[in-house]
């Protein structure tokens, strides 16, 4: 799946960190921190928005290291002598950053259902580092992550994590190298601007997370707008509109609709590929708050989706998102 991408990294709820919680405010005044653009030489002529890097809490809102916290770290083989580590949680969303005396760093995202989202490694004082993450799709796949505990009491978290770092995160065969580590870090909690964004639903009885999501096409006036949803595991779930054309109500789909509909696919570890089902069901929009450039929409859907490969059969149930995106 080669396209521009605006990833939104894992829920898109730790670029809002301000003490706002008026939603039109934060559309108004178009806050959309934490996200990416990737591009490749396929698609160039959608619009490009930076990603930011999470917001850090003034210092009197800092949780202090205690003698219970530790953070190891082992990059390419080499144990790296971390001395400065910060946690932050936003609703159930984690974020853990650690940094050595020669600035090689990492960030860990995950929610507290022990689903991983991006994991970078990075240098700060470096510049020819080369900033690595773990691979974008079935993330679980290819990258060893255990949450061991979490405290919400005391606000301490404990994992252990293991696996290959991509410099292009989106390519398997692109350069990568191995890190492993463990640590119980400290956390402080923040409200976002605007709760509980994000997508959920069952899926074959099971529960699924959005860890990371893009947007696709609306950037050209009247065109449709496909918003992907990741988990970390094989499936995607994408949830396709037109930004004119999509109001509050309820739309009936089949594997034929190609607007105000819900496709599921999943990551073929073996081809490298999404493999789409054919899809029907039902997608109810709840709520649509329109800005000047982002757009809040809120809503429900269910789906029964065929494997084009084999014919089997997954049921999606219990759908809900809530999400932000960019408007043309």
């Amino acid at each position: 799946m080669k396209n521009t991408k605006l990833v939104f990294h894992f829920f898109l709820i730790l670029f809002i960190v301000s003490c706002s919680n008026d939603i039109d405010s934060v559309l108004d005044e178009n806050t959309v921190e934490n996200q990416e653009i990737i591009e490749d030489e396929e698609s160039v002529d959608d619009e490009v928005i930076d990603e930011e890097e999470i917001e850090e809490e003034d210092s009197e809102d800092n949780v202090a290291i205690t003698e219970e916290d530790f953070f190891n770290y082992v990059y390419k083989g080499e144990t790296v002598s971390i001395d400065n580590w910060t946690g932050q949680k936003v609703e159930n969303t984690l974020s853990i950053t650690a940094s050595g005396s020669d600035g090689n760093s990492i960030n860990l995202l995950f929610n507290t259902f022990g689903d991983q989202g991006k994991i970078s490694s990075y240098s700060t004082t470096d510049f020819d580092f080369p900033s690595s993450g773990n691979f974008a799709y079935f993330t679980s796949n290819f990258f060893t992550f255990e949450l061991v505990n979490i405290d919400e009491v005391n606000k301490k978290v404990e994992v252990q994590f293991s696996g290959k770092l991509y410099e292009d995160e989106y390519d398997i065969e692109s350069a990568s190298h191995e890190v492993e580590g463990s640590f119980i870090a400290s956390y402080v909690e923040t409200e976002p601007s605007i709760a509980n964004l994000g997508a959920y639903a069952q899926i074959d009885g099971e529960s699924w997370y959005e860890t990371g999501s893009f947007q696709t096409g609306g950037f050209v006036s009247g065109s449709d707008i496909t918003l992907h949803q990741l988990s970390d595991n094989e499936h995607l779930i994408s949830i396709m509109i037109n930004h004119e054309e999509t109001e509050e109500g309820t739309f009936i789909f089949n594997a034929d609709s190609s607007v105000n509909s819900v496709a599921l696919s999943r990551y073929d570890v073996i081809t490298h590929e999404f493999v789409s089902y054919e899809c029907s069901g039902t997608l109810i929009i709840t709520a649509k708050e329109v800005g000047p450039q982002l757009t809040l929409l809120k809503g429900k859907f269910s789906l029964t989706g065929i494997d084009n490969t084999d014919s089997t059969t997954t049921e999606v149930t219990d759908g809900t998102f809530s999400i932000v995106y960019a408007n043309y």
